[in-house]
């Protein structure tokens, strides 16, 4: 905007000045020295309208250019978003895609050597049918010819041997019907007199049965009755009359597991307690191993040290070795070597609680 500005000063004048004394026929020159203080008073006017109405221009066209330079931004912003969502799910449909175009190709191929090998086994077993058909019809044709040969033999060695002994079997035979007839009227003599004592016999059978019922039933009420004190007497066998002064810590081993999913921007937790732990003490001791695991600011993640790390790839390493020793296919090699690659390349952390 326009301006005005005054300013005060003063400066000292002086000098000598010449002039002429009396008539002009008898003039005479004369001399006068002269010295003063001269004020000064100073007015400027300063007119900035022009240069206002520039600058307010010039803050119009950097409005509109901040405007533009905010809007190419988030556009910008937008489109790298974009772009790298679509880069990512590119790869993600890209690998998924190789990997099921892979294991449908294994799975084909794996199918038609299954199907070709079914052929050759439905092939093999019409020729084996065909083959015991053949041998059951040639056994069923020799075995009957060689039945008859040896059935006749017997029928011919039974004549003969006969005819020999002839006598020896005529007395075999009446003594063997005389042994019968007189076991049989033994027998039935004997019928009634075992009748007899068959019913005494069951009489004292079913007492002694009833005695025996009885003492059984006794027996498992005392053992009833006296089981709490037989308990306590075997518990306090097992354990030790010893006093403790204090409480004592009690460690268990609680897995605790993160996980990050790839549809899923939170993380989800899980724990892992031994089986020996009651169903009733599993969520408490759960929830407190959460609290702790899972807050930042209760508990810090920290590298472990080199002989942890040694013990857990050794223990590692033997637990793959089992699990894969008798895989002899390229696809349980691969996946060995995959987890084998994933575990040398991956950093492993324990939790710590802080101090506070």
């Amino acid at each position: 905007m326009s301006y005005r500005q005054q300013f005060h000063d003063s400066i000292e004048v002086s000098g000598v000045v010449s002039r002429s004394v009396g008539p002009s026929q008898n003039s005479q020159t004369v001399s006068i020295s002269y010295s003063q203080t001269v004020p000064l008073n100073i007015t400027i006017d300063v007119i900035t309208d022009p240069f206002d109405n520039s600058i307010d221009r010039c803050n119009g066209s950097l409005d509109m250019l901040t405007g533009a330079v905010a809007g190419m931004h988030s556009a910008q912003c937008g489109a790298i978003r974009q772009t790298a969502a679509e880069v990512s799910q590119s790869l993600i449909n890209g690998f998924f895609g190789t990997i099921r175009t892979e294991l449908s190709q294994q799975i084909q191929a794996l199918n038609s050597a299954i199907q070709a090998d079914e052929g050759l086994i439905l092939e093999q077993g019409k020729a084996v049918s065909s083959q015991k058909n053949v041998m059951e019809t040639d056994y069923n044709r020799i075995g009957s010819r060689y039945v008859g040969i040896f059935r006749d033999l017997d029928d011919e060695c039974h004549k003969r041997i006969y005819a020999l002994d002839k006598p020896a079997f005529m007395l075999s035979e009446k003594v063997l019907k005389k042994i019968i007839g007189e076991a049989g009227l033994n027998a039935s003599a004997k019928s009634l007199i075992t009748i007899q004592e068959e019913s005494s016999a069951k009489t004292m059978l079913v007492i002694s049965s009833l005695a025996r019922k009885v003492h059984d039933v006794l027996e498992t009420l005392r053992n009833y009755i006296t089981q709490e004190k037989r308990f306590s007497s075997l518990t306090d066998s097992f354990m030790e009359n010893e006093k403790i002064e204090e409480k004592k810590t009690f460690l268990m081993p609680v897995i605790f597991v993160e996980q990050d999913g790839l549809e899923r921007d939170a993380s989800e937790y899980a724990e892992f307690l031994p089986e020996s732990v009651p169903p009733d003490k599993r969520k408490e001791i759960g929830g407190k191993v959460r609290s702790v695991c899972g807050d930042d600011s209760v508990s810090s993640w920290a590298p472990v040290s080199e002989e942890e790390k040694e013990l857990l790839n050794r223990e590692f390493g033997a637990l793959s070795e089992s699990a894969f020793a008798e895989s002899d296919g390229n696809t349980e090699r691969r996946i060995y070597n995959t987890l084998m690659g994933l575990w040398q390349n991956s950093s492993l952390f324990t939790v710590s609680r802080k101090n506070h």
